[in-house]
């Protein structure tokens, strides 16, 4: 669930009157008490600014900093409080750096992947030269039409079928 800036400071001044915290649901209490801790931290640490949801991307330096933090033995979380981000993130940083090095920390593709492009080109038969290659081609080409026949001869059944259950049922 995604809180606001409002509501995140109102729990943070609750937590730290003392005042209790009613749960807005969604979560069991203590996953809700766990985030309003680490809103504390976060806000001791950063002011009002880290309980913001527009963050500024993380520069190459800043994620460098990251891994250099966590391979001297550094807590996930106090590196997480001290950019005002979530563990996850810091810590899915730090094993794309494991695991791809310094180029995993260059790229920030997420989200899906884009859908394959085609990049062959179409090929003629005019365009091969070498024999066996043209035969390689034909036998290749012969293959698909035979798939496409075959397909088309069971699709003609089919509507053949369903045009004489059609005449049946009149």
């Amino acid at each position: 669930m995604r809180y606001t800036k409002e509501f995140k400071l109102e729990c943070v001044k609750k937590y730290l009157n003392g005042t209790y915290i009613e749960d807005p649901g969604g979560c069991s209490h203590e996953t809700f008490h766990n985030k309003v801790l680490n809103w504390v931290r976060i806000y001791n640490q950063l002011g009002e600014a880290g309980l913001e949801h527009n963050k500024s991307k993380l520069t190459l330096q800043d994620k460098l900093e990251i891994c250099r933090r966590a391979d001297e033995g550094e807590s996930f979380n106090s590196i997480a409080v001290s950019y005002g981000r979530q563990v996850e993130f810091i810590s899915g940083i730090y094993k794309r750096y494991l695991s791809e090095g310094f180029d995993g920390l260059k790229s920030d593709k997420r989200g899906r992947p884009k859908s394959m492009k085609n990049n062959k080109k179409e090929l003629k038969l005019e365009d091969i030269t070498d024999p066996k290659e043209r035969e390689k081609f034909l036998l290749n080409e012969l293959e698909k039409l035979q798939i496409e026949n075959e397909y088309l001869k069971k699709l003609d059944a089919l509507v053949q079928k369903r045009m004489d259950r059609q005449q049946k049922k009149k």
